[in-house]
């Protein structure tokens, strides 16, 4: 339900449905990197980045939280840090 809200453009209801997982379910990355991508498309870039560190403490593999956790650091202007977060992002997508 979570998607199919997202993929409808309506973030707020998909946070209510991810904010159920997460409260039966607190250590799924997924739902943490979720959580984070309807964050940021809201806006609420601090609150998206807490997200992503959060999905990165369960899995620190998943390699779109490493990605998307950099381009919320850039749009924070935190540029260097967003760099790196973005270049280990792209490191594990590609087996390195």
């Amino acid at each position: 339900m979570a998607r199919q809200a997202m993929h409808a453009g309506d973030f707020l209801h998909a946070l209510d449905y991810i904010d159920q997982v997460l409260l039966a379910e607190p250590a799924v990355a997924a739902a943490w990197h979720e959580k984070g991508n309807c964050l940021d498309e809201l806006g609420r870039c601090e609150e998206a980045l807490a997200c992503y560190d959060k999905a990165l403490n369960i899995d620190p593999f998943d390699a779109e939280s490493w990605y998307n956790r950099g381009l919320v650091l850039k749009r924070l202007g935190r540029e260097t840090e967003g760099f790196a977060s973005i270049n280990r992002g792209i490191d594990l997508a590609l087996g390195r």
